[in-house]
């Protein structure tokens, strides 16, 4: 037998014994804590494996969804969710064999699901930054340097060079969080790694931010508080100043950082709008009014959309009515005209 095979051999029966008791010896999580409640699409973990092991580590979402994460001591990576409880099982291999396995329960919380609002009483916030994680500091900077401190300078930030973002260079943030830059529209803050114009180092909980939302949004969009507060109805989560029921605030893959496509999103909340009963449904036709799947007449290339007669954010005028219209005749001539 080769020396390599003996060590490797070695490694192997060491690991058995190591884990004979069923406790977890070969891998250890830092992060998260099992029954975290999250508030994103991505869970991200951190975990580490002893010295000398050279497998695999496998990683299931609810049975249904598994990554091959390749060898290192020190592994950190992200998890798609669903809403509610997802199980995630993080499965060392090593030889084709399972040497161990930790299992945690995590809750993605959902503001627009009404049963995923609430979380289960035994699942809590996990605050990463809120923890000591010294074992992380040999890769990362975890505290904010004066250069993150400073507000950015767009002028002044590299040009992206490769997979580089301007502003990922100086900033801290950088190596954990890139992955937040995967979806196709990037929030102008994010896409130059200016993260401390939004989140708070000095906060509790570490980098949180101001609540309600809109107290944080309309520092940048102050147009848009002035028109909206000057309009008689107000949309439900506008008034309530939660900009995140419907708007990503880092990246998203639809438009204006929507949570979801425009239709999807408005059907949430708004149920009985996707019955194809909306509007004239009951009293004139058993067909309904269309609220998707047809071309916009006001808007050449569009879609028909919620937005094509509402007004997402507020309106003078009822039902939040776009058009200046007084009233849903009115509102229906503006495309039956004829």
């Amino acid at each position: 037998m080769s020396v390599k095979k003996f060590c490797a051999t070695l490694v192997l029966v060491l690991l058995f014994n190591l884990t004979a008791d069923g406790s977890s010896k070969v891998l250890t999580l830092h992060y998260p804590p099992d029954k975290s409640v999250v508030e994103s699409d991505y869970m991200s973990i951190s975990l580490s494996t002893i010295e000398g092991f050279d497998g695999h580590l496998k990683v299931e979402v609810n049975k249904d969804e598994t990554t091959k994460i390749l060898p290192g001591q020190f592994r950190c990576f992200r998890v798609a969710l669903y809403p509610g409880i997802n199980t995630i099982d993080l499965l060392a291999e090593s030889g084709g064999k399972s040497v161990d396995q930790i299992s945690i329960t995590v809750f993605r919380r959902s503001s627009i699901i009404s049963r995923y609002r609430i979380p289960p009483p035994e699942f809590t916030m996990a605050f990463f930054h809120m923890q000591d994680h010294s074992e992380c500091t040999g890769c990362h900077v975890l505290d904010p340097t004066e250069a993150d401190r400073k507000p950015a300078n767009i002028l002044k930030l590299s040009a992206k060079s490769g997979n580089e973002m301007p502003g990922s260079s100086v900033s801290t943030c950088y190596s954990c969080h890139k992955g937040i830059l995967s979806d196709k529209y990037v929030h102008g803050p994010v896409a130059v790694w200016s993260c401390l114009s939004c989140h708070d180092p000095d906060s509790d909980p570490r980098y949180s931010v101001k609540r309600p939302d809109s107290d944080m949004c309309y520092e940048c969009h102050l147009e848009e508080m002035k028109i909206w507060s000057s309009k008689k109805y107000v949309h439900g989560p506008v008034n309530l100043g939660k900009c995140t029921i419907c708007h990503k605030p880092h990246a998203s893959d639809y438009p204006f950082y929507l949570l979801k496509q425009s239709w999807d999103l408005c059907v949430s909340c708004h149920v009985d709008s996707a019955t194809g009963k909306h509007v004239i449904g009951d009293a004139f036709s058993t067909k309904g009014h269309p609220t998707r799947g047809y071309p916009d007449p006001l808007r050449k290339g569009g879609e028909l959309v919620c937005a094509s007669c509402h007004n997402s954010h507020a309106s003078s005028f009822p039902n939040l009515w776009k058009y200046e219209v007084e009233s849903l005749f009115d509102l229906c001539q503006k495309c039956h005209n004829k």
